[in-house]
Parts: structure tokens; sequence; C-alpha cells
């Protein structure tokens, strides 16, 4: 079904309810934007009963000249559908969908000596293809340990035995060098030629165990047999199969043929990790950055069609799929999808989950070294749309309190101007009005003395205050602002959970929680300003508690000040052995009076006087 720009508001409601998915095409009749939905009506809907926030959906309502839709049975459906509709019109708003052919693989060649080579080309010809390989090294370096273990032929010769046995053929330059073992004049047998493939496709497959246990075998047959030229031969691959598995990373013994991936977004991209393991080894991953081309596409969807992409282009049987939540999808009989909570799956998920933050990270890095300032707003900005903040958070102050069993309670502020730490302006704070361990009234009177102050001298409030507590922490730190009359003032919660981990995001009055994603960057900025407030009140915390642990007999005695002191614990280390010190090491250590004093102090059996 297709409706004309002018018909749109009128057929909106007239729409299936139903899965399925729509194109958007130009005045050209060019496909510019590919959608799926798991409710037609509903979605097709958001675009035009509220103006988008996104520059490029407000784009793409400007330059769309109708709309087609077609109706599928399942999400499933929609999702295959919308992944070959971009395929095959690759639409200028959707996300960037990579070509498989722009990644190499290893083709073993259907043909008499097959040729193991790197290709970014597949042909149709019945030739074996194994990757794509996203990390180009990997292709080369299997590449380069074929050539030197094996010595694969590398000529385009039509090897066939009658004319190898007419002697058609010499042998080259690479047979004298060493790089050939010349089948093409008969020294080396089909048979034998034909074993070593099927030793490389178990490397391909990741089954180097299955090899190289085969060798160590022969090698032991080879030796009984007195053959000892072929067992050292045989032992040099042996050696070169084992330093090749060594860089690769074992992960299990139990997983077998699995693909694990997991991803992250901002509002520029999504990144998607994944690593294909098999026999216990991950033998190849990366991770994968697309462009977002509306930023109202929501990323777990996003996931499922790169993921099905992914799958698309890999040459191998994935058995399993380790992922962190579920895919609208099915995958192949056989085959099954895991969501691991535990375990060895879990530690491989947490692998990927690992280098896709690592990714965002370095990439953060790299624009911040660019443009500092102006990343960091784009993130202010995004935390502000993705909260529904009024005003940009530009000031942001966060705080923390720190007591064991209420004794030595202290808090701890630290700011954020600008996404960035404002050192000069943290502040510490011992809690004076406050019995007991009781969070509540320690933040209640932190808030209190703060704001107060800061009115008092002039000073500009903060955009935004966080606090590292949930709902009820919230509730205290706006009722203190309103005793005091500090008006204006946004309130932000961030909840733990068991692990100590922060798990929601609180905003609102009531508070909600707010479903900012996890691995954007707006959530690592309120993590990390969460974690920098933790730290200050936990190192302030430790000093006063240091500091009272080493309140000794030493601050008793009339005339023996800090300095002295330090002097004291410095040569003697404990108040103990200053006990027991003779008069003549103490005068040595703080002079002939002062040594008097303290020698006295210890070992006269009358009070000294006051």
């Amino acid at each position: 079904m297709i409706i004309p720009r002018k018909e749109i508001r009128k057929s909106l409601s007239l729409l299936p309810e139903g899965p399925g998915c729509y194109l958007y095409r130009n005045k050209s009749d060019v496909v510019i934007y590919v959608g799926k939905a798991k409710n037609l009506k509903r979605r097709l809907s958001s675009y035009f009963n509220r103006e988008p926030d996104s520059p490029k959906t407000r784009a793409l309502l400007r330059n769309f000249a109708t709309i087609e839709y077609m109706v599928v049975s399942t999400e499933h459906d929609a999702l295959l559908l919308e992944n070959n509709l971009i395929k095959q019109y690759q639409p200028r708003y959707n996300i960037l969908l990579k070509e498989g052919n722009s990644y190499p693989y290893i083709c073993v060649k259907r043909e008499p000596f097959p040729r193991v080579f790197v290709t970014h080309k597949v042909e149709r010809d019945g030739s074996r293809y194994f990757g794509p390989y996203p990390s180009r090294s990997m292709a080369w370096t299997l590449n380069r340990l074929f050539r030197k273990v094996y010595k694969f032929r590398t000529c385009s010769l039509d090897l066939t035995e009658d004319k190898i046995q007419r002697g058609r053929f010499r042998v080259c330059l690479k047979y004298h060098i060493g790089r050939c073992k010349g089948p093409c004049e008969g020294l080396q047998s089909e048979r034998k030629y034909d074993k070593e493939v099927r030793d490389a496709i178990s490397i391909l497959n990741g089954k180097i165990r299955v090899v190289t246990s085969t060798l160590r075998e022969e090698i032991t047959k080879a030796a009984e047999e007195l053959d000892f030229e072929s067992a050292i031969s045989l032992k040099d691959i042996l050696t070169e199969l084992d330093n090749y598995q060594g860089k690769s990373t074992i992960i299990s013994d139990t997983i077998g043929d699995a693909l694990a991936a997991s991803f992250g977004t901002d509002s520029e991209a999504i990144y998607v990790n994944y690593f294909v393991l098999s026999d216990g080894n991950i033998t190849s991953g990366r991770t994968l950055e697309y462009r977002r081309q509306l930023e109202d596409e929501e990323p777990s969807e996003l996931f499922a069609t790169i993921l099905l992409d992914l799958l698309g282009n890999l040459s191998i049987e994935i058995k399993e799929l380790i992922l962190p939540q579920e895919v609208a999808f099915s995958v192949s009989p056989g085959a099954k999808i895991t969501i691991p909570r535990r375990g060895e799956r879990k530690h491989v998920l947490e692998l990927s989950e690992k280098n896709v933050r690592q990714y965002m990270e370095d990439k953060q890095k790299q624009q911040e070294k660019m443009n500092p300032e102006q990343r960091n707003m784009q993130i202010l900005l995004d935390l502000q749309k993705t909260v529904g903040l009024p005003t940009l958070p530009f000031h942001v102050e966060c705080f923390d309190n720190s007591n064991i069993q209420g004794t030595h309670p202290v808090a701890a502020c630290v700011v954020f101007k600008g996404g960035k730490p404002s050192k000069a302006d943290y502040r510490l704070y011992h809690i004076r009005g406050v019995t007991g361990p009781d969070d509540y009234a320690s933040m209640r009177e932190v808030v209190t003395r703060r704001y107060t102050r800061v009115m008092e001298e002039g000073e500009k409030l903060p955009d935004l205050i966080i606090t590292d507590g949930g709902r009820g922490h919230m509730s205290v730190v706006k009722e203190a602002l309103a005793e005091i009359g500090a008006t204006g003032v946004e309130v932000l919660g961030l909840a733990k959970d068991d692990t100590h981990n922060t798990s929601e995001v609180l905003y609102g009055d009531p508070p909600q929680v707010i479903g900012i994603m996890m691995r954007s960057q707006a959530f690592y900025l309120l993590e990390r300003i969460q974690k920098e407030v933790h730290r200050f009140a936990i190192e302030f915390h430790r000093k006063v508690r240091s500091k009272a642990a080493i309140q000794s007999a030493l601050d008793d005695i009339p005339g023996i000040g800090e300095v002295n002191k330090e002097k004291l614990l410095r040569t003697f280390k404990s108040v103990s052995r200053i006990k027991k010190a003779s008069l003549e090491d103490l005068q040595n250590a703080i002079g002939k009076v002062k040594g008097k004093v303290v020698f006295d102090f210890f070992n006269t059996t009358e009070p000294y006087p006051q």
C-alpha cells in the first residue's frame, strides 16, 4: 500500500495495527528510509503527531513524497524483511550496514591440489570460503601460517593427474627455496596434499587441538619407525601451530561453536562487539561502529538488525548466540540463544561488553583530544534530553555521606562544570548535628549548610544536584532546599544494586526511573560523578579515622606539640617504643629539654603536674 504525502494525515487512522515494514520514498521514487514496526499504525503516527526532536528525522519528513508499507505475520518476519530491504535499496537515512565483501575471506579453491588464499570476493564456484575476518591481520596471519607449515601451491596451473603424468609442468623457484612441495611434477601426492588441506580447514574452523593431537600421534609413529626426518618435519609443524594457538584466547571447552555479541550506543552511533568461538577459542572478533541516521531508532532493534546482518555474512555454522538480551528473530534449527547470568558464557559476554566500553572510551578520548569542549557539551545535551531537564546541566554537584556505624560521620561534595571535575570547588564536611548512623539527617545537614552559605555569599546555585542514593535521599534534599529558599535546582538520584553498581537513574516529583541507556556517554558521566564523590568521601573518612586512631599518650604530654610528636614517631615508630626509650635517645631525637619532659612523663610514678 502506497500513501502520498498529501494524504498522510487522513490515512493514519486507517493503518493496520500489526507488524510490518515501511519505506519512505522521495520525489524521484528513490527509497530514502526503511523501517520496521511491531505496530505499523502506532509507529507511523509517531512521526506526524508531534514535532520530531532529531534534525535527521525532520530532514526525512521534509524530503519524502510517499510512504509504502507491507504487513507481515510476526515481528521476526518484519526484522528479516527490513534487513533485506536495506540491503536492496541502501537508503541514506538508515544505519550503514557493512558490505560483506569489504572484509577478507580465506578461500579453499575447488580444484585438484586446492589453493588456499585471502580474497575479498566471494564467488559461487563451489569453493569453500571462511570469514569474513573483520580483523584483516587475522586472515593474513592464517594465510602466512598455512604457507609456512603446509607450503600450499600459489600458482593457477590446472594440475590434473593426466597433465602431471605427461610432464606438462616444471617446478618453479618457490620449490627450490622451500615454499612449495612440487605437486606439479608429482613430487607431492594428491592424497597427502588433500590431508594437509583438511588440517587447514580444521584450523579455520577453530579445531586446532584436533590437528595438533593428530600430529603428535604421527610424530610418535615416525619416531618408532626410525623415520627421524619425517618426525622432525612434523615437529616443526606442531611448533608453529602451538605458537599460533598460544596467541588465541581460550575461553571454554564446553561452549562449542558460538557467537557472543553486545552493544553500546550514544547519540551518534551504535557500537556492536562480537566474538566467534570455536572449540573453546576466540577465533575472530571486533567492535564495529554503525552511524545512527535517526536518533529515535530503538537501540535494541538496531542491535537485532545488525546481528542478523552479521550472521548472514559469517560462513561458519553458529550453534549458539550468547547475548545480553532477547532479540526478535529465531536462529537456525539446532541453534539456541542464551542470556547468561553466570558462568563461562557470562564471562565471554562480559569480555564482549568490556570491548564495547573500551571502544567507546577510546573514541571519546580521541574526540576530547580534538575538541573536548564540544564533546562534553554534546554529552550534557544528551543528558538533558534523556532525563527531561528544563535547563542544560552545566553546573552539577553531587553529595555522599560516609561513616562506620555512626562514628566519625563526614560528607563530601564534588562539583562538575561543563562535564569536567572542578576540584577547586570540592568541599568536605564534618557532620555536627547528627547522632548515630542517620544518612538522611546527615544529608539534610550538609545540603542546608552548603547552600545557605552559597546564597549568603551571592554565589550561583547549581543547575543539578545528584544524590548518591534513591528516593529517600532525593526527598530529603528537596525538603532542605525548600526550607532555605533555594529554588530552581533540579535533583537527580542514582540508586545502586546489590553489587554496588549504579542500576537506576531517578528524576521527577515523585521520582521515577529514567530509561537512560546504561552504555551511553550520558550514563557514563553520571557514573563517573558518583564514583568521584564516593572516592572523595571515603578518602576523607579514612583520614579522619586515621587521625583519631593515632591519638595517644603523646597528646597528654604538656609542651610537646605536633612537630615533636612527629619526630618521636618517625624515630621510634610507636608509642610503646617511646615509653621504653632511654633519656639519652629521647634527647637525641627532640633535644635535651623536651626529651627530659617526655622521659619524666613516662617514668615517674607521680601524676605529672598540669
